[in-house]
């Protein structure tokens, strides 16, 4: 048992370095986990000296390892985000851990005669050989002497002092397989496959106590139409922790809430979809792509704030597509964005895409030679992926094809030489139709440059360009709106026409707090006026007419509450994410 478990173990912590750590544990170089692999082989050593205290001093290592492991595991599972490594080393630490004790305990005992007891160490009991011999009878010569000549074995010396013959003893098969050293034995062999057997799985049983998924079947219909005018009907569905995120998605909407799980509600009538959790995890952002046929959910770890979890699932089974542990400098503060067919991520001056169904890398793009890439907030097209481009003398935004990385159209402006800083904000709307583009710069730009516009996001057509007075929304919906603040209140609002250019005034006065909105193809919604207890919807025809106030309870209480209103397939949902307090409900108005 000593060799071939202590071999397994040692495998074990010569392997879990190199594997996935996960979000909790990130860095491709764990100087932790090295050096619990490093002690680990250290104990392994020394449980195969000869002196016992080696072995005890291996067999207090090899715990020390598995005490270490099992509390970096225990943090891991804590956060829902465990990975390979952890666990492999968790089952090599047990491996040497209990072969160290085994050899231990076998060198502790040392019998004179291996296998059998010495009855004449007890006082008053004569000692005896093991077979005695008869007067008379030929001496067993001992072939190791060499010679041909009997040799008397030292208990049958003994025996002629007290005058008696004894039988000369010989080795028997036991001692001689000691002299020739430890035999490897089946149920030693069956230990060791039960180890190695643990290893392997280990990954997966740690997974699966973390992970819960309850997916659902694929539906055959489509999914019901964003609604556009309220009938009055609500339904409410009480999460079990505050609600992190809320997004239309699938056959209604997808909630992110605070005990690490994913719950899709069907439009129509709230009634749970299907649910992914990971226990005790921290759901950090929930995103879809701009058709609503996939979800992002971002985990982030309670110890480690280097890395998130992206898990991608579909949107109307809950089935996980694929998951990646990336750095926390790729995802925008709100969440990846992802595309129809592609999950674009950007690095410094470059951005690498995934694809949206395996996670495979499909295509990598970096800024050209000499030029450099600014930051910009994601926003995506229904099949481009955008980017900014910043040059000595040129600011450009490029569309780049989400299938191939090829740039599909661009727009540029030359500048005249200096080294202020320049921005270029974009953002597009939900549906990926729209992009906005928003240049700032001190430098010299030529006449007629456009530097705040709306463009066709799949052509790069300029559809409207509006005055810099304006603040130009999109990420409210599949509509463009206009709006003059004063601080963080909308004094005018306008909802843009992208056919003719021409924008319509919207009634503010109908709303005098307003503390979220959302736009469908034909309806401006906002919520106005929350108490903490109550709020109002207000809905205004964006063709004219008058607003129309539903009402809405919407208890609960806690710390840093947002109010969050997305118009979804089948309902318009209102709820109020926060930390702390009792978690507020999930409205939806059908």
């Amino acid at each position: 048992m000593v060799r071939c478990t202590t071999f397994v173990g040692l495998v074990c912590a010569a392997v879990a370095p190199f594997l996935p750590g996960g979000a909790g544990r990130p860095q491709p170089v764990d100087e932790v986990v090295i050096g619990l692999a490093v002690g680990l082989a250290a104990a392994v050593a020394l449980s195969f000296t000869r002196p016992p205290v080696t072995r005890v001093v291996a067999v207090v290592g090899a715990v020390a390892v598995l005490a270490a492991t099992a509390d970096l595991l225990a943090d891991d599972l804590g956060s829902g985000l465990t990975a390979a490594r952890l666990p492999v080393l968790a089952v090599g630490a047990l491996a040497v851990a209990a072969g160290a004790a085994f050899a231990a305990g076998q060198r502790t005992r040392a019998p004179n005669t291996p296998g059998t007891s010495d009855s004449s160490d007890t006082p008053g009991t004569p000692r005896t050989s093991d077979s005695p011999q008869t007067p008379g009878s030929p001496e067993t010569s001992d072939s190791s002497s060499g010679l041909g000549t009997p040799r008397t074995s030292d208990s049958a010396a003994a025996g002629a002092r007290r005058g008696r013959w004894v039988r000369p003893r010989t080795p028997g098969p036991t001692e001689a397989g000691a002299r020739r050293g430890p035999r490897v034995r089946v149920p030693d062999v069956v230990v060791a496959v039960g180890m190695a057997a643990a290893a392997v799985v280990a990954p997966d049983v740690a997974r699966a106590s973390v992970v819960d998924s309850q997916p659902r079947d694929e539906r055959l219909a489509e999914p019901p139409p964003l609604v556009d005018r309220l009938t009055g009907r609500q339904w409410s569905w009480q999460p079990a922790a505050d609600v992190v995120d809320v997004v239309a998605a699938g056959h209604g909407v997808v909630v992110g809430v605070n005990d690490g799980s994913v719950v899709a509600l069907d439009g129509p009538d709230g009634n749970e979809q299907w649910r992914y959790a990971r226990r005790d995890g921290k759901v950090a952002s929930v995103t879809a792509s701009p058709d609503r046929r996939a979800v992002v959910v971002s985990y982030r770890s309670r110890t480690d704030s280097r890395a998130l979890l992206l898990v991608v699932l579909d949107a109307g089974t809950g089935v996980v597509r694929f998951e990646k542990v990336v750095p926390v400098a790729l995802v925008d503060r709100e969440g990846p964005v992802p595309g129809t067919r592609v999950l674009a991520l950007r690095d410094h001056d470059a951005i690498t895409a995934y694809d949206l169904l395996t996670g495979d890398e499909k295509w990598r793009w970096t800024a050209p030679g000499g030029c450099g890439s600014p930051y910009t907030r994601p926003a995506r097209g229904k099949s481009t992926v955008f980017a900014a481009v910043e040059c000595p003398d040129l600011l450009r935004v490029v569309a780049l094809d989400e299938g191939t990385g090829v740039e599909r159209w661009k727009h540029e402006l030359a500048t005249g030489p200096g080294d202020e800083r320049q921005d270029v904000r974009l953002d597009a709307t939900t549906d990926g139709a729209a992009l906005s583009v928003r240049v700032f710069t001190s430098r010299s730009l030529p006449p007629g440059a456009v530097t705040s516009g709306v463009f066709d996001a799949e052509t790069g057509a300029v559809l409207a360009r509006p005055d810099r007075r304006w603040t130009v929304r999109t990420r409210t919906g599949p509509r463009v709106l206009l709006e003059v603040q004063d601080g963080a209140t909308p004094t005018e609002t306008h909802v843009l026409d992208l056919t003719s250019g021409e924008s319509t005034p919207l009634d503010t006065a109908a709303c005098a707090q307003r503390v979220a909105d959302a736009t469908t193809s034909g309806s401006y919604l906002r919520a106005c006026d929350d108490t903490g207890r109550d709020l109002k919807i207000v809905t205004q025809d964006l063709a004219g007419g008058t607003p129309v106030t539903t009402p809405v309870r919407l208890d609960g209480s806690g710390a840093s509450a947002k109010t969050a209103l997305v118009a979804a397939p089948g309902a318009v949902v209102v709820t109020r994410t926060s930390l702390g307090g009792t978690p507020a409900p999930v409205v939806g108005l059908t």
